[in-house]
Order: structure tokens, then C-alpha cells, then sequence
């Protein structure tokens, strides 16, 4: 559940289990970007990227079970934010697709994809 409490439901809401959304689909060195599902645990993208010679900062207190979808929703920091900066400093654009199936896009990775067109 996190440190934090933003996990813990309002009464009446809805809860998104991701825990099986947790692939690491593509990390480019050259470009330095990982895209990830939101229940890849910050400590698996950790090791993933340092496996070819990258560093991803964003390290909360629970990175071996925080999911990479709950740092974005909470901005996730640690001790190494004060130097390297949060998890929105890190994202370049989020893919959410919503119960009745529409997809949506944003951020800048998909401003540049468009700007290719």
C-alpha cells in the first residue's frame, strides 16, 4: 500500500489492481527513455536500467514494492530527490486506456511522435 496513504481508497471509489500490468517493454540507451506498465516496481526498473549503464533517481522509502503507476500518481521522491529531482521530473508521457476501451495520450513523448507526422 505505500508510506504515503495514496493507495487507500475514498468511500465509494474504485480500485485498479496492476500488479500483473508490471513489463518492462522497451529501454533505449541511445535516447534515454524506459516504457514501462504501471506495476513494474521501482526497484525492478532500477536494476533493469542499470543493466545497461543508465540511472533512474526517483528512490521512495518503498521502491522495492512501490509501482512504478503509483510514483507517477503520487510524484514518489527519496533521498536522492533533493539532488536529482521527483518522479514527474522522469516521465515523459503516460498511455491510459479507460474502462470502455478509449485511448489517451499525453505529454511530450507524444507531442514529438506527432510532430514527426
Amino acid at each position: 500500500m505505500g508510506y504515503t496513504g495514496g493507495a487507500v481508497p475514498i468511500e465509494g471509489g474504485v480500485v485498479i489492481g496492476t500488479d500483473r500490468m508490471n513489463q518492462i517493454r522497451e529501454i533505449n540507451a541511445d535516447d534515454l527513455y524506459a516504457v514501462t506498465e504501471p506495476g513494474v516496481t521501482t526497484y525492478a526498473l532500477q536494476q533493469a536500467v542499470e543493466a545497461v549503464g543508465l540511472f533512474y533517481p526517483p528512490d521512495p522509502a518503498s521502491y522495492k514494492d512501490s509501482f512504478i503507476g503509483g510514483n507517477i500518481a503520487e510524484n514518489a521522491g527519496g533521498m536522492r530527490s533533493a539532488k536529482y529531482g521527483v518522479t514527474k521530473h522522469y516521465v515523459l508521457g503516460l498511455e491510459v486506456v479507460t474502462p470502455t476501451g478509449r485511448d489517451y495520450q499525453n505529454g511530450r513523448a507524444h507531442q514529438q511522435e506527432r510532430r514527426r507526422l
